[in-house]
């Protein structure tokens, strides 16, 4: 069962983590290490289609040999569950269970937005901003791991 991490974590991972902004158009992934507690963008997923949507996964799994993968909880602003967060929930039970690595779900409110205002503060060009949100998100819900639970 994946973990909804609402206290602290005794268990401590080492290495590269990855975390994923899951969306049902796209997934913004993140990569970061836990002994620096940086995170940064990597790609944003844009396969509709599960079949080829795992096969980028697969390989963003042997290229960065991930310890931990963290999914955004995407709640409401009441914190309150929506069809979105079942999405998510089922995202990630199944990666978890395809991928056999301990997958945690970190409250994801407002990453999207911040992850625009960033974007706007260090780029002019909107559309190249526009592409990155998603992976900038996943940044985010990353460092908010990082925060909390290392």
């Amino acid at each position: 069962m994946v973990k909804k991490l609402a206290g602290s974590n005794n268990v401590t991972y080492n290495g590269n983590i990855l975390a994923f902004d899951f969306g049902e158009k796209k997934i913004g992934v993140a990569v970061g290490n836990s002994i620096t507690k940086t995170a940064r963008p990597l790609e944003t997923i844009r396969k509709i289609k599960k079949i080829e949507r795992n096969q980028i996964i697969d390989r963003l799994l042997k290229e960065w040999g991930p310890s931990l993968l963290v999914v955004g909880l995407p709640l409401n602003e009441d914190g309150t569950e929506s069809r979105l967060t079942e999405l998510a929930k089922t995202f990630a039970e199944k990666i978890q269970n395809r991928f056999k690595i301990d997958t945690v779900m970190v409250d994801e409110r407002y990453t999207s937005v911040e992850a625009k205002l960033l974007i706007r503060e260090s780029t002019k060009n909107i559309t190249k901003g526009s592409q990155l949100i998603d992976q900038v998100a996943a940044k985010i819900i990353l460092e908010s791991y990082f925060e909390q639970y290392q």
